[in-house]
């Protein structure tokens, strides 16, 4: 493959010469969006970035390739806008699902059709993947071929007009009541995920939030708490590394800063004092690698993210409570702020959600007790302004 710049209209457009896969020359011009007048060297860096991304497709015209490598292709040109979680969940939806499927079918860029792709999500539900998940994947598709359609290789995008599976709202166990918090916390209190558990329960930080505090993000003075560093898996060829991710979070709203009080005062100065006694015990055996992170054992190891999920359920059944997920924790820190008063509003940027409406249909749950005293609230209210006689 090869390209050239070429100016029309005073403007810089890329053009690449393929071979498709009856050997024919292709020639396809793409507008690089940029004034002739003091743009060459950009639209030289530009040309380069799309000869790199075709790289390695010169013997297949952009329509005639298979789906999957379209897909492929989408992927890796997205890659610089994405963290490296989405990438590797990306990849792994593309190499476990999506190339196996099209590939088998041999069905190319060109002729997917909305049948195809209903079939497709028909068959992965019937396998056992969740309604949801297939959504996922859906989105995925259609950001794809969208970007098919950006560059004119095709010219309709085929996802909008499939039926996508219909999203499925999660009927797990109900989150736990404040009562419920506080005796898990006191059972838990000397166990090696206690922090964990705290950190999940109170400020309802996710996994990979509250495994990426560090106490340099913990202001005493001011009396604040920054939520910027997360601790996740990322897949690096064959191997799944655990990594920190510094003034990364999971969205830009989930990066905030969120108050001390007494009660929480107290907890992270008993905790820090009780991991400088830590240290000293344990000398030049302690991992100082991690002196800054506040979720460590009591090696000064940082603490896993598999770990935290696998030791939770265990402790549920050691303790004979209630089984939840770990990240139940986090939904019960909203239902209890909405039953202590509290807005939607101050639980989404407390929760660090960027939007509202996930909010109160994702993390909010109801429950019949509430419905009960909800019930005897309004029948008071009625029985003081209407009474109700009944007849003698």
């Amino acid at each position: 493959m090869t390209g050239s710049l070429q100016v029309k209209n005073n403007k810089y457009y890329a053009v690449l010469n393929f071979r498709d896969a009856d050997k024919k020359r292709v020639q396809k011009w793409i507008n690089l969006n940029l004034p002739e007048k003091g743009n060459k060297r950009k639209a030289e860096a530009k040309l380069n970035e799309l000869i790199q991304q075709y790289q390695g497709y010169e013997d297949i015209g952009p329509t005639n390739m298979l789906f999957s490598k379209h897909v492929a292709s989408w992927i890796e040109t997205n890659k610089p806008h994405v963290v490296r979680t989405t990438y590797d969940q990306y990849v792994n939806m593309l190499n476990n699902h999506i190339a196996p499927y099209f590939d088998a079918k041999r069905i190319t860029l060109s002729k997917l059709t909305p049948g195809d792709l209903e079939d497709y999500y028909s068959v992965k539900i019937q396998s056992g993947l969740s309604p949801n998940t297939v959504i996922k994947h859906h989105a995925v598709i259609r950001s794809a071929l969208q970007w098919a359609v950006k560059h004119r290789f095709i010219r309709e995008n085929v996802a909008d007009l499939a039926d996508r599976p219909t999203k499925v709202k999660y009927h797990g166990p109900a989150p736990y009541s404040i009562e419920e918090v506080a005796q898990l916390l006191n059972l838990t209190q000397n166990d090696p995920i206690a922090v964990p558990i705290f950190l999940a329960s109170f400020y309802g930080l996710r996994r990979s939030e509250l495994l990426g505090l560090r106490w340099s993000a913990i202001d005493f003075d001011t009396g604040t708490i920054t939520i910027s560093t997360t601790v996740v898996k990322e897949s690096h060829g064959t191997n799944t590394l655990v990594v920190v991710r510094d003034n990364m979070t999971k969205t830009e709203t989930s990066m905030r800063t969120l108050p001390l009080c007494q009660y929480t005062y107290h907890y992270f100065h008993t905790l820090k004092q009780q991991q400088m006694h830590n240290h000293e015990i344990m000398g030049y055996d302690y991992d100082t690698r991690y002196l800054d992170f506040v979720c460590v054992d009591y090696r000064g190891t940082l603490i896993q993210p598999d770990y935290v999920t696998q030791k939770f359920q265990k402790l549920l059944n050691q303790y004979g409570l209630r089984r939840i997920r770990f990240h139940d924790l986090r939904h019960s820190c909203a239902t209890i702020m909405l039953y202590l008063g509290y807005t939607m509003k101050d639980i989404q940027t407390w929760l660090g959600h960027s939007n509202y409406n996930f909010t109160a249909d994702t993390y909010v749950h109801s429950s019949p007790q509430s419905h009960v005293e909800m019930a005897d609230t309004l029948s008071q209210k009625l029985n003081d302004l209407a009474p109700i006689y009944l007849p003698e």
